[in-house]
């Protein structure tokens, strides 16, 4: 029977078909299905890869941008800094901050003289002998406005003198209703300039 199957030119033609779509099929599925598989799943992998290239690089932009807001906080702290220590001193404008303080707290300056500068290791001193006539609450003053000075500033060798002509003061302060010069204070300013890096 089944010779006779094969004799019979409709059975054969429709075997051959079968055999022909299997192989197509067959011929679909090992060179194109799979390949396409392949690089799909291999673009898969790049495209995941370049996501994650890409979120780091966002994430390096995003720092980039936080360090700028800090390289420019830094460079005005900088120049705050150099402000407060600069590399040279400015004796004309510590008289005119001096002067300032001295006419705002009402006392008599009667010396200003710079006294030389000390090297340290990463800063230098420099000194100023300072006198001044002055009542208590004006000596006060002074010394906290001095204080509070954009630079750094210290006081020492701070002496107070009963001041010779305080009679005429006191007479002088009932009559006009103002604040006697009761003391001569003297003391030493030292303000701070930065050394050069190198020197």
């Amino acid at each position: 029977m089944g010779k006779d199957l094969l004799k019979d030119k409709k059975t054969v033609y429709a075997l051959v078909i079968v055999a022909i779509l299997l192989l197509g099929v067959y011929y679909m599925y090992d060179y194109v299905w799979t390949p396409f598989e392949e690089r799909r799943d291999s673009l898969n992998t790049e495209l995941s890869a370049a996501n994650a290239e890409k979120a780091k690089i966002d994430a390096q932009k995003h720092r980039i941008a936080q360090l700028e807001i800090e390289k420019a906080q830094a460079e005005k702290d900088f120049e705050k800094l150099k402000e407060m220590f600069p590399e040279e001193e400015k004796v004309p404008l510590r008289l005119q901050d001096l002067y300032s303080v001295l006419r705002s707290s009402g006392v008599q300056i009667q010396k200003f003289n710079p006294e030389g500068r000390s090297e340290r290791e990463h800063y230098i001193e420099n000194r100023y002998s300072i006198a001044v006539n002055s009542g208590y609450h004006m000596l006060g003053y002074l010394l906290a406005e001095i204080a509070n000075f954009n630079y750094p500033t210290a006081v020492s060798n701070l002496r107070l003198n009963r001041y010779s002509g305080i009679a005429a003061e006191i007479q002088k302060a009932e009559t006009h209703g103002w604040t006697p010069i009761t003391m001569t204070v003297t003391f030493n300013l030292t303000t701070y300039t930065s050394k050069k890096v190198g020197k």
